[in-house]
């Protein structure tokens, strides 16, 4: 093998498993909690506002994941 092929493999941005696992789990359960706070009667701002927090989250991790970081 030549320098060449070890550059190229070096050069490749490593992905993170656990950037996918977390950002599926996060958006997964924002998901959920959002669904459950749409269909109450009890209006609840704060857990509507932590679930979209959760959704953005996975949405981010999901990013960092597919970007490479």
């Amino acid at each position: 093998m030549s320098n060449e092929e070890f550059t190229t493999e070096e050069e490749r941005p490593q992905r993170n498993i656990w950037n996918l696992v977390l950002g599926i789990a996060f958006l997964g359960y924002g998901s959920f909690r959002l669904y459950q706070k749409s269909n109450s009667t009890e209006t609840d701002n704060f857990g509507i506002i932590l679930a979209i927090g959760f959704i953005l989250f996975g949405i981010y991790d999901l990013y960092k994941y597919y970007k490479g970081q």
